[in-house]
């Protein structure tokens, strides 16, 4: 397997050899920078590398709790709940609402940790056709128990292709349904989507997530559905870990219900004081967003031009599906070998059985880096 030396980066040094890199998920370019860098070493000589007990105990640093301070102030939320893997957040949410609901229905093409949460809920699960909310009316029609409340899981951007769920038209959908939950990972749209990277929910206009949550509580369900989000700061936010944001008694019965509060060891001091630094930035530079805007305004429009079928969403993921499988992993080595780094996925969560070529764009790449590859895979596709 290669091995990655260097933070990733516009230019990432991968098994001893420097390589423009257009992989992976650090969308505005901060898991580098020198002051998340800082941070972190600082973090280390104070606090240590862990608490080695949970946050139940004595396991809160002052880096953990910056984290959801800062989270929820970029979120636009009462607060936040930090955990040390974006992974587990779906499995956080299920928990505490689970009682709440009598089926759960999942958009087919989320990610793994989407349909292991819904497993995990004891619940029956349903699948729906990926992004048809006409698919997922019937479905629920179908298949929701009388009386009861649905949960519905989807992505907010599906990471291998870079679809954004139609979020406004499953409330829509959901609207009828009473005591309603709509849960949505958004791992790859916060930090990227919406006029202030607030993610899927902002880009679809909607702005009452976490807050709309009696029925959640257990208390009389209000107008559905609520609307519920989990995160990661690893990808576009340049840190590590899982976020929830919401207001305070949902993040309050969030920690209550979750072995990932009073059963886990929190997120590490170093790696929390890198997050903290890292969501500052985001605070205090909107230009990174703008510069990452910019960037896949250019790669995308560069595609087209060169005959790729692109959608123009702000999207900083391109997928191409060209030929067969040999055929892409043919694209794949043929830019290595000049220097460029794309990713191919032979299986992953939405493809097809070939697989896709996956490009992935930083903030941080400057305008030649992009024509460089724009040409680069005209003259090899």
């Amino acid at each position: 397997m290669p091995l990655m030396q260097s933070p990733p980066a516009p230019e990432t040094v991968i098994d001893g050899q420097r390589y423009l890199y257009f992989a992976g998920t650090a969308y505005l370019g901060l898991q580098g920078h020198p002051e998340v860098v800082r941070a972190a070493c600082r973090a280390a000589e104070q606090y240590g590398v862990g608490s080695a007990t949970s946050r139940a105990g004595f396991g809160d640093t002052p880096p953990v709790v910056e984290v959801e301070r800062l989270a929820a102030e970029l979120l636009g939320a009462e607060s936040a709940f930090y955990f040390p893997s974006g992974y587990v957040g779906n499995h956080v949410l299920v928990e505490a609402v689970r009682e709440q609901v009598g089926a759960v229905f999942v958009d087919e093409a989320s990610h793994y940790c989407v349909h292991e949460a819904a497993r995990l809920s004891g619940r029956p699960v349903w699948q729906f056709a990926h992004a048809r909310p006409e698919d997922l009316r019937l479905k629920l029609d179908a298949r929701l128990p009388a009386g009861a409340s649905p949960l519905v899981l989807t992505d907010g951007v599906f990471s291998a292709r870079g679809d954004v769920a139609p979020l406004a038209e499953y409330r829509a959908v959901l609207a009828d349904y009473a005591g309603s939950v709509l849960t949505v990972d958004d791992a790859h749209g916060v930090g990227v989507l919406g006029e202030r990277g607030r993610g899927t929910f902002e880009h679809a206009g909607l702005f009452d997530v976490g807050v709309n949550t009696a029925a959640v509580l257990g208390g009389p369900a209000g107008r559905p559905p609520a609307l519920l989000c989990c995160a990661t700061l690893s990808k576009a936010l340049g840190g590590y870990g899982g976020i929830i944001p919401g207001e305070a008694a949902l993040v309050e019965r969030l920690k209550s219900a979750a072995p990932h509060y009073a059963g886990m060891s929190p997120p590490p001091p170093p790696v929390a004081a890198a997050s903290a630094r890292a969501l500052q930035l985001v605070l205090d530079r909107p230009d990174l967003l703008k510069r990452l805007r910019r960037n896949v305004a250019a790669l995308k429009g560069g595609l087209r031009e060169r005959g790729f079928d692109v959608a123009p969403t702000p999207v900083p993921i391109v997928a191409l599906e060209l030929g067969d499988a040999a055929n892409m992993q043919r694209i794949q080595r043929t830019l290595m070998d000049r220097g460029i780094v794309i990713s191919y996925f032979r299986a992953y969560s939405g493809l097809g059985p070939q697989g896709a070529l996956r490009i992935a764009l930083f903030a941080t790449h400057t305008e030649a880096m992009i024509e460089r590859l724009l040409d680069a895979l005209a003259g090899v596709a």
